[in-house]
């Protein structure tokens, strides 16, 4: 490694970020070192992507300064951040799946020769690369034919051809198996010896202990801790944002002390959603049960799986092996899912609802035939008649004329549970149901699911939230890499152990 490389040094110093009220970067100080890998972690909102924003021009900050070598960089846009050296891969896989690999690597830098391009520069350049990070790689194939982890290693070729002193990687494994992460953590070493200083954002806590030399760690837009060398531990980590030192001191029994409509009990002779050695997508041999009355919960990272079994439960993704059921019916497209009587609401509340449009029509969506004249048309008398009874039980009455697109995020949330609840659902399936809602309207949506399910009604909730997990569930299952890691009655479980088993602690076992 060159003297240069190793004294090359990137520090953010103070950085204060707000939108509007809220400040999400409270005087956040970072560095970064050539030749070390230093690790950035924190829950989902901790302020990351923020503080990634800022120092690769996409966001301005309202305060601090950013270094490099110790000379103050004026970054107001992306092109500020690339003239510096600094590079950032995202975590999603964003490039021209038809190009070559020579043509990626070198895209926005193509070597030219009197004003136009030279591919035998191109293929010479991009092979020198490949051949200084030892990989043997068809750099005349399309990206697209690669394997994803394949296509991740092309970005950090990408960002090595573009001169790269400082490499930002946001989630570099995710949804990657262990052998894939393996590939990319390898050409990560390799960088780091060439002397590069970088930064990796994970939520894998076993990478990025055993990859890291320096780990910073925040919460709520500020830096916690900082840990070093053999203090890079998993326990460490996930301790540093989950404020426990130990498990079994953050139990929680919310949900059964709190849940004033919730029986305990349901009707034996009712069906149960059952899930048995599904695999698809990422999901490996899952069994998973939901019982009328339940709310269950499932807790992954993203690409842990999470999403597929709410695609294969809803009917949106049909098993390769496996059966889902209702009672004793198999449930394998969405149609037969919604005659079964599961309802399935999506983490995106735009793309489960018609923002411009009235909440009455948002409400009666699902049930189209019951609210729909002779000709096939909703009315406004018909659908307010068949909605009575959910704006009543929702208490929708001063919204239900207004626009879904003008309410907050709890009053949308809200909506969209009292339209599925029109077609008389036996469960329901909720993928991250509070996500931007506020502390008030999230504690009334937590009292309504209770009061539903004290009516029979089985849930099966996915959230990146472990606190409202524990809040609001009766047992928690953890996927990690499509395999089911841990479960836990939420009441024995702990903040501490949910992360620990999302982010790679292998000591912790199913029950």
């Amino acid at each position: 490694m060159s003297a240069a490389a190793q004294t090359s040094s990137l520090a953010a110093r103070g950085i204060v970020k707000r939108y509007g009220d809220a400040t999400v970067l409270r005087g956040v100080d970072l560095d970064m070192a050539g030749g070390r890998v230093d690790g950035l972690v924190g829950r989902n909102g901790a302020g990351k992507s923020t503080l990634v924003g800022v120092l690769t021009g996409r966001v301005q900050s309202d305060g601090g300064t950013v270094l490099a070598d110790g000379a103050e960089l004026d970054i107001r846009k992306p092109a500020d951040a690339l003239a510096a050296g600094i590079v950032a891969v995202p975590q999603e896989l964003v490039m021209p799946m038809d190009m070559s690999v020579a043509e990626v690597v070198t895209f926005g830098a193509e070597p030219k020769r009197r004003g136009l391009l030279s591919l035998r520069s191109e293929r010479r350049q991009v092979q020198e690369l490949m051949d200084g990070l030892g990989l043997d790689l068809d750099i005349t194939a399309p990206v697209g034919s690669l394997p994803v982890s394949w296509q991740k290693v092309v970005l950090l070729a990408q960002a090595l051809h573009r001169q790269a002193r400082y490499l930002i990687l946001d989630e570099p494994t995710a949804a990657m198996n262990a052998e894939d992460c393996e590939r990319v953590l390898a050409v990560v070493r390799r960088l780091r010896e060439r002397g590069l200083a970088i930064l990796y954002i994970s939520h894998r806590f076993d990478e990025v202990a055993a990859l890291c030399d320096r780990v910073t760690a925040m919460a709520d837009g500020q830096v916690t801790e900082i840990m070093e060398g053999a203090e890079v531990t998993q326990e460490r980590l996930v301790a540093s944002i989950t404020g426990s030192d130990e498990p079994a001191t953050d139990v929680r029994r919310r949900r059964t002390q709190t849940a004033r409509g919730y029986k305990g009990r349901s009707d034996a002779s009712a069906p149960n959603l059952r899930a048995h050695g599904i695999v698809s997508g990422r999901v490996r041999g899952l069994d998973l049960e939901v019982r009328p009355g339940q709310v269950i919960g499932i807790a992954g990272l993203p690409g842990s799986g999470v999403e597929d079994v709410f695609s294969m439960l809803s009917g949106h993704l049909r098993p390769t092996a496996g059966e889902v059921t209702v009672g004793d019916g198999t449930l394998g497209s969405v149609g037969a899912a919604q005659r079964l009587g599961v309802g399935f609401l999506p983490a995106s509340r735009a793309s489960a609802s018609l923002p411009s449009e009235p909440v009455v029509e948002n409400l009666v969506l699902p049930a189209l035939r019951q609210c729909s004249t002779t000709g096939g048309l909703i009315t406004t008398a018909r659908g307010h008649q068949q909605a009575a009874t959910v704006v009543e039980r929702l208490s929708l009455g001063p919204v239900v004329h207004r626009r879904m697109g003008q309410l907050s995020g709890g009053n949308q949330q809200r909506v969209l549970v009292g339209a599925k609840l029109l077609a008389s659902p036996k469960f329901l399936l909720l993928e991250d149901p509070t996500v931007g809602v506020d502390v008030a309207a999230r504690a009334e949506l937590h009292e309504l699911l209770w009061s539903l399910a004290g009516e029979g009604i089985g849930f099966l909730v996915g959230s990146t939230d472990p606190e409202e997990l524990l809040e609001l569930c009766d047992h928690i299952h953890v996927l990690r890499r499509g395999e089911l890691v841990a479960s836990w009655p939420a009441a024995e479980a702990s903040e501490y152990a949910l992360v620990a088993a999302m982010t790679g602690d292998t000591t912790l076992k199913a029950a």
